[in-house]
């Protein structure tokens, strides 16, 4: 079970990279069993990049259905999508909504709310989208072979990240989220 960190009093999300990971290199997924981009791991030392999700953890925490935050089971709790993903008319079925943020208990989503200062922008400006989610999917992306070449020098498809596909849900406000 993961431990929930912080950076002074600032909660750092599970899946976010540290510094002291910042090695990318193509190995074999435990999560996704195939080749995929990985990443050292080292949770927790040197500093957080906020901003950057872990590329092993990310895969994890939607395969495994953890919270994006605390990084515990969300399995039989409400859950909660924050993101600025909309239907996609390219996605295997058109209208599909797939997303690369892990989905949050709903106190957990509350916290980031209330921290992340990238959500609160997003929200001000009416690109986030609050869901509650009832049922979901779980997808890996694919990076072409010139995207793991830039990656990590070899030239091979593989993994990337993973991706929530939103099969039923009901839009939420703010206040749904904090009440």
């Amino acid at each position: 079970m993961a431990k929930q960190l912080y950076f002074g009093k600032t909660p750092v999300p599970y899946t976010v990279s540290w510094t002291g990971e910042d090695r990318i290199y193509l190995g074999k997924c435990p999560i996704a069993k195939r080749d995929a981009i990985c990443q050292d791991v080292a949770r927790g030392l040197g500093k957080p990049k906020f901003g950057a999700p872990h590329m092993m953890r990310q895969r994890e925490a939607i395969a495994k259905c953890l919270c994006d935050l605390c990084g515990k089971s969300i399995r039989n709790s409400t859950k909660v999508s924050l993101s600025q993903a909309r239907p996609q008319d390219h996605a295997a079925r058109s209208g599909d909504i797939l997303q690369v943020e892990p989905l949050l208990h709903r106190e957990c989503a509350a916290i980031c709310m209330e921290w992340c200062p990238s959500l609160k922008d997003q929200l001000a400006s009416g690109d986030l989208r609050i869901r509650q989610v009832r049922s979901h999917g779980c997808q890996f992306a694919l990076y072409s072979e010139q995207g793991v070449f830039e990656a990590v020098g070899i030239r091979q498809k593989a993994v990337s990240h993973a991706k929530v596909h939103l099969q039923k849900y009901t839009e939420r406000d703010l206040a749904w989220l904090i009440r």
